[in-house]
């Protein structure tokens, strides 16, 4: 019989140490199950083993001893991760990465995504952070614009595959013009490229689930 949902306030969170490494591989396997390489990033064991050896920190959420839930917060990035410019950040301006996250798929819908991504901020202490999010996941984007990310720019990464580049940057203010703005969905991601090039955002979900809300800066008087 399925376990029943276990509410986020049940659980026990701790920051995972290096011997968590085999559960956490395993909660990874287990999360992307339904998953296509192109919508979640799959990873592999020695990536996972650096992060815990201090390339990041990782979140865990705990039901008994069952590990149910973790989220990344990598430090130590890579040359293609180092995106201060794109941002408008200073050249080596502290950045911060959500770097993948996972929930047991019995849990979904408990709003565990929302609340590691919630922790991994208040670990950021008010430092630039940005993430990921592939366009055909809608589930993922739709989590990080509701906590106060939004687009910047459609990439292709991880083997050739779209990804959405969203950040949340403290202190920053765009005024976007909802009357300029547009939404546009999945058959259209090089319009949105386009878009996110010339400096519009990407900053809710539109009317369908699968669209993307964007807004150009307003213009200057």
């Amino acid at each position: 019989m399925k376990d029943p949902p276990a509410p986020v306030a049940a659980l026990r969170w701790r920051c995972l140490q290096p011997t968590d490494l085999d559960g956490m591989e395993a909660l990874h396997r287990a999360s992307l199950a339904g998953f296509r390489p192109e919508a979640v990033k799959p990873e592999t064991r020695d990536f996972l083993a650096s992060l815990l050896q201090g390339r990041g920190r990782v979140l865990g959420a705990w039901r008994g001893d069952e590990l149910v839930a973790y989220g990344v917060l990598q430090h130590v990035l890579s040359a293609e991760d180092r995106i201060q410019a794109l941002l408008g950040l200073a050249p080596g301006a502290p950045l911060l990465k959500l770097a993948g996250a996972a929930v047991a798929p019995a849990l979904r819908g408990q709003q565990l995504q929302r609340e590691l991504i919630a922790r991994r901020l208040a670990w950021a202490d008010g430092r630039a952070v940005f993430a990921t999010a592939a366009p055909c996941n809608p589930a993922s984007w739709h989590n990080l614009l509701a906590c106060g990310f939004s687009v910047r720019a459609l990439q292709e990464r991880y083997g050739g595959y779209a990804r959405y580049l969203l950040a949340r940057v403290p202190g920053e203010h765009f005024a976007g013009d909802p009357a300029r703005g547009c939404e546009l969905g999945p058959d259209a991601l090089e319009r949105q490229r386009e878009l996110l090039a010339q400096g519009w955002r990407g900053v809710g979900a539109g009317g369908s689930g699968q669209l993307l809300c964007l807004q150009p800066p307003v213009a200057s008087a």
